[in-house]
Order: structure tokens, then sequence, then C-alpha cells
């Protein structure tokens, strides 16, 4: 047992002595990579993502593609009749039924938003009734989560870049003191029309009120649906 103790704390030895000496690794190296399959002109190529790389053609002998692969900044998600765009880093999610699911887009920044794809154009009426249902659906859960300083503002009107919308401002102090708002926004078009609801900390607001304006600008019908 005494000699194998030894030959273990010999063996050590000689890692911690040659972890030691090793040569300082860039961080780059051993960093994640994530390769990705390209098809140019019917030929496919495997390239690491956010490197640029040159592919010499197999059945073209003498060309050569300089080519570079990066997720964009700007995610696209598709609903039922709408399509939209948000920023990353954020994760977005289905939820409710697989009919008529609704998208949750969580950031890291902490704020999110709640759009759901109503399916087709609603009146000026409709879009009241619209924004009134979802303002009362909110303000019981925020009443459930025990929230206290609740205060609404009256119904406003606003046009995104890709619909006008009628719009409600919710303000209230969660149950651990903190301040958050809640916007309420039902977006109608001629052919689309989305509820969105949006909530955040208020102190964050300088922060997060561009990345959101700039997902709700982005609300459109999907092409086919133009």
């Amino acid at each position: 047992m005494r000699h194998l103790l030894l030959v273990a704390a010999g063996f050590l030895a000689v890692l911690a002595w040659k972890t030691a000496i090793a040569a300082p690794v860039d961080p780059v190296d051993t960093a994640a990579i994530t390769t990705y399959e390209i098809q140019i002109n019917g030929e496919t190529f495997l390239v690491d993502g956010n490197r640029q790389a040159t592919l010499k053609s197999k059945e073209k002998p003498g060309i050569t593609y300089n080519v570079a692969i990066r997720v964009a900044p700007m995610q696209r998600k598709r609903l039922k009749t709408l399509e939209l765009q948000y920023d990353l880093p954020a994760k977005a999610e289905w939820i409710g039924s697989r009919q008529d699911p609704s998208l949750r887009i969580s950031h890291e920044l902490g704020f999110s938003l709640l759009i759901g794809d109503v399916g087709r154009g609603l009146t000026e009426k409709e879009q009241e009734d619209a924004l009134k249902a979802l303002e009362d659906s909110v303000i019981a859960t925020i009443r459930e989560s025990k929230a206290r300083d609740v205060h609404i503002t009256e119904p406003h009107r606003r046009v995104f870049a890709g619909s006008p919308a009628l719009g409600k401002t919710i303000r209230f102090t969660d149950s651990k003191g903190l301040q958050r708002v809640c916007l309420l926004y039902v977006l109608a078009g001629p052919k689309h029309a989305a509820t969105c609801v949006v909530e955040y900390l208020e102190n964050d607001s300088e922060d997060v009120l561009p990345l959101i304006k700039k997902t709700l600008d982005s609300i459109h019908p999907r092409p086919g649906d133009r």
C-alpha cells in the first residue's frame, strides 16, 4: 500500500510539473466551436462558426470561396400569421396550446415579452375589447402575486413600425418591494393583430425600452399573408 501511495504521489508530482511548464493556451483555442454545414452551388462544406474560412471546391478545381458564418444578433420568429424579431441574448419559448401558441421572450437584462397571434385584423371596437380582456387577465395575475400600489393608465394610441397599437401601462410594487412596469398592447393592422404583454423593472427603463420597441416595431404579417 505504501508503495502504491508513493507511485501515485510521484505521478501527481510529474503531472503538476508538466502543467507548470506548459505553454499558455490561447483562450480562443479552448472555446466551444459550433460547426455549420453550408452549400455553395450544390457543393457541401463544413465551416466553423465565428471564423473566416477559405473553401476549395472539389468539384471545380482551382475555384475557392471565402466565407464566414455567425449567429445573427437579431433572431426571427414566426407565429401563425405574424413574424417578428428579437435581440440576442434572449430566450424564446412557445407556451400555450400547439394549435394556438404564444411566444415568450425572456432577455438577460431582466425584461420579458409575451406575444399572442390573434389570427386576423381587428376593428377599432374589437381592439378596445381585446385590450380590456388583456388588462383584466394581467391585473388578476398581478393581484394574485400579492403586489401592491397598482396603478393603471388610461388607454393610449401609438404607432409601431408595423402596426397601430392601443395600449395601457400598469405600474406596481411586487412582493419583494421592487417597482415594476407592465405594458399592454394590442397591435392591429388590416390583416393581422397581436396581443403583447411586456414586463420590466422600472429602474431598467432606459436600458430595456429601446430593445422592447425594436421587437414591437418588427411585428408584421408573415410574407405570404401581406
